[in-house]
């Protein structure tokens, strides 16, 4: 509803997460999915590779020292990498340093450093909700990614709203002789009350596949998966109900992936292209709608009737674009969010990014950006109750990083007009968001003091008038 940093979101309730380093640093977010996608991570697969393709296409002053490394950390990426990359998707970016879209900053990693990263991302310090579905104000569920107590690994993460007080849920985390760990990364989308399936990655030293999780009323539990798709990495996922959910994201290859569950098992669905599907929404059986990026840096959208995926045609108004969340109330109705703008070898200008889906069409809405000129500004995760009421949230920081700070913007059918949050921490970020009514939301994401600081969730409550802070457990 999620990591643009430049990789872009997305999430679950209904609209649909960077090369690690050492430490447990801040990273602005990705659009996921949706995820910074361009910004944050420049040394993780896609997002390397999208930001060398637009940069190419700009011309050989933008394409040289950047443009060349960027691709080089796209072709060396690997499976253990790209798995502590996820931890910085639309939620996760922000987790780890990234590389900034500079000469300096776009830079390939050797095998050694990568292996190195990889290792020491999982060592974050606190936890991260990366998406959250709601179906009524006393009931959300959001999911998400903890640091386990060693602080070596990641584990999956569940928290219950009732309306006052979130909780932890007990949650599986698969751990093995091969398998390190887990996260509920992808999102969460919940059809009922006593019924949520939420999508992330279980990752071992040399890959990473789809990790489903359902929840009862009761427990949660894992969901088998039938021929588990390598190096999977889920972003988004939507469920009319409980046994038919789709799960959208990418592949360590480049290729968008898309995963269907059934009830009883999920099963990989071709889809075409190389890129992101950040965030899907799926309104009824057999209609979904997802979107992304593709590795030139256009934006991506496609439609699911039941048996195959076909390509829409969204708007690509900028060099970069990145559609991180999607959300359709009906099957005729359609709001995806992200961001868009210009990369050079010295700097990254981006800003909201909205497109509707009516009359049979993909149409650019304007959406006001309240950072200065220069920054980067993205919107991770859109929710709407109907096609004259849509909330999204994001966030924005300045081209040094010094600072991420939350955003909301809501969608009347006519005019989008941003809506004050609390920002409680220097970086703060909402990454997903549910409304299970037009006057109330629940969004999700994570705030730090500081860049290297310890990571905690963050929520926010909308009434209708105001957003608040709801505090949530670690």
């Amino acid at each position: 509803m999620a990591r643009t940093r430049v990789r872009t979101t997305r999430v679950a309730s209904g609209d649909g997460a960077p090369a690690p380093q050492s430490g447990n640093r801040w990273q602005v977010s990705r659009l996921r999915p949706a995820r910074r996608v361009m910004a944050p991570a420049l040394g993780a697969g896609i997002t390397a590779t999208i930001l060398a393709g637009t940069m190419m296409a700009a011309g050989p002053a933008a394409a040289s020292p950047a443009a060349t490394k960027a691709r080089a950390a796209a072709a060396g990426s690997t499976p253990a990498s790209r798995a502590v990359a996820r931890l910085n998707s639309p939620v996760m970016r922000r987790l780890v340093p990234w590389g900034r879209a500079t000469t300096a900053g776009a830079r390939a990693m050797s095998p050694q450093a990568r292996t190195a990263a990889a290792a020491n991302m999982f060592g974050i310090n606190g936890a991260v909700l990366e998406g959250v579905s709601c179906t009524g104000r006393a009931q959300c569920t959001a999911t998400g990614t903890a640091s386990t107590r060693s602080g070596k690994n990641v584990k999956t993460l569940a928290e219950h709203w009732n309306g006052t007080t979130w909780t932890v849920q007990s949650t599986p985390t698969p751990t093995s002789r091969t398998l390190q760990g887990g996260a509920l990364a992808g999102g969460v989308s919940c059809p009922s009350s006593t019924a949520c399936v939420a999508d992330g990655f279980s990752y071992s030293k040399k890959s990473m596949q789809l990790l489903g999780e359902g929840w009862n009323g009761r427990t949660w539990s894992t969901q088998p998966d039938a021929t588990p798709v390598v190096a999977a990495e889920p972003a988004g996922i939507s469920c009319t109900w409980s046994k038919d959910c789709m799960a959208v994201g990418d592949r360590l290859s480049g290729q968008t992936l898309a995963e269907h569950w059934n009830g009883r098992k999920w099963s990989a669905v071709t889809t075409k292209h190389l890129g992101e599907l950040a965030g899907v929404s799926c309104p009824a059986t057999g209609n979904c709608t997802a979107v992304g990026t593709n590795s030139g840096g256009k934006v991506l959208a496609a439609h699911w009737n039941g048996k195959a995926w076909s390509d829409e045609s969204p708007a690509s108004p900028d060099q970069v674009n990145v559609l991180g969340g999607v959300s359709c109330p009906v099957t005729t109705d359609c709001v995806a969010v992200g961001t868009a703008g210009s990369a050079t070898s010295t700097a990254l200008d981006l800003a909201p990014l909205a497109e509707q889906w009516a009359g049979g069409k993909w149409a650019v809405l304007t959406v006001p950006d309240p950072a200065p000129a220069g920054d980067i500004t993205e919107l991770n995760s859109v929710s709407c109750t109907s096609a004259t009421n849509c909330m999204a949230v994001g966030d924005y920081s300045d081209q040094a990083g010094d600072s991420d700070t939350t955003l909301a913007a809501q969608w009347n059918g006519t005019t989008w007009t941003v809506v004050t949050t609390p920002s409680p921490a220097a970086f703060s970020t909402l990454v997903s968001v549910s409304c299970p009514s037009a006057s109330h939301c629940i969004a999700v994401g994570a705030s730090s003091p500081t860049a290297s600081g310890a990571i905690s969730p963050l929520t926010e409550v909308w009434n209708g008038s105001t957003w608040t802070v709801a505090s949530a457990p670690r």
